[in-house]
């Protein structure tokens, strides 16, 4: 368990005030997943290598609740290239209903390990949701400085809590279940039928 790894971290380490903490995040985009983090360089940790992105992408509040919620966090690209951008108007679905995940990374800050951040300890989640669609904004100033902003909002995993189970006796949950299935094709015609049965 994670509480059983961090209680494991030796108290010296702890005490000899080295140790630093970022995000991680995981965004998995349709054909190209990607790993990043909001520090410098490339880092790996927990098996996977991680690009730095430093402030080039900022995390809105992350919500902190015991309760079950479908909050939202608002990742933004405040200085998307060109390129950037037509991906973005031309990939739609390249990020709608995907996974994305932050997590938070412990760091033992020590130059001497040969790589300034030594993470410490594994990373832990602290939130987990389902991208919505990029939006962007292409504007100049008074002075013709162009800024292109970049957006992405995330939902909680819990936001589709609410939506139909798939779990009633209706042509449109038998097709989601079954494609191509015409076995409730004539329920509704029994909505409200009343059989007549003879001896």
């Amino acid at each position: 368990m994670i509480r059983d790894e961090l209680i494991a971290i030796p108290d010296e380490q702890l005490r000899r005030g080295e140790i630093s903490a970022d995000f991680l995040v995981f965004m998995d985009f349709d054909g190209a997943p990607k790993r990043w983090w909001t520090g410098w360089g490339d880092l790996r940790a927990n098996g996977h290598t991680w690009q730095g992105i430093g402030d080039l992408i900022s995390i809105s509040g992350i919500p902190m609740s015991y309760r079950p919620s479908a909050d939202a966090v608002t990742f933004k690209l405040s200085a998307a290239s060109k390129d950037i951008m037509q991906i973005a108007k031309a990939s739609s679905d390249l990020a709608y209903g995907r996974e994305v995940t932050v997590s938070m990374q412990l760091f033992l800050i020590a130059p001497q390990a040969g790589q300034p951040w030594q993470p410490l300890g594994p990373a832990f989640s602290l939130y987990s949701g389902w991208m919505d669609q990029l939006t962007y904004k292409a504007e100049r100033d008074q002075q013709g400085n162009a800024s292109r902003l970049l957006t992405l909002k995330a939902e909680g995993v819990f936001v589709r809590r609410n939506a139909s189970a798939n779990g009633r006796w209706t042509d449109s949950d038998q097709k989601r279940r079954y494609p191509g299935d015409r076995g409730c094709e004539r329920m509704a015609v029994y909505k409200n039928y009343a059989p007549t049965w003879t001896v």
